[in-house]
């Protein structure tokens, strides 16, 4: 066998226009925190699931965050579906106001229906 041994073939190379990336992050910087955090939660609770991570601990390395941050994050699945599809999918002003910490409070309260109560008290 010959080193000098060389394979040509044709690729038809066609240039791809992406956005760049600071107008990519714009869009999402100006989606509602509470909702990326709950987006951010479904995708490691996924992620897990699906065995690309092991743990929490792995997805905080990944992500450059501390374990308590992570756990606030996805304690967002805690929250009833109803809930969670009012903030994935609704943009009334006072919704745009609600930070995550103060959601967290409604985590706690395992009983959905006492969820849509202080909820709505929230809201």
């Amino acid at each position: 066998m010959s080193a000098d041994l060389k394979f040509e073939f044709k690729v038809d190379l066609k240039p791809i226009h992406y956005k760049s990336y600071q107008c990519r992050m714009a869009k999402i910087s100006n989606e509602l925190k509470l909702r990326q955090y709950l987006v951010l939660a479904h995708q490691i609770q996924e992620t897990i699931s699906e065995g690309k991570a092991k743990d929490l601990g792995q997805v905080t390395g990944w992500l450059g965050m501390t374990y308590t941050r992570i756990k606030q994050i996805t304690n967002l699945l805690l929250l009833c579906p109803k809930i969670q599809e009012e903030i994935l999918l609704i943009n009334s002003d006072k919704i745009l106001q609600i930070t995550e910490r103060k959601i967290r409070d409604i985590t706690k309260e395992i009983d959905w229906q006492k969820q849509i109560i202080l909820w709505n008290n929230l809201v």
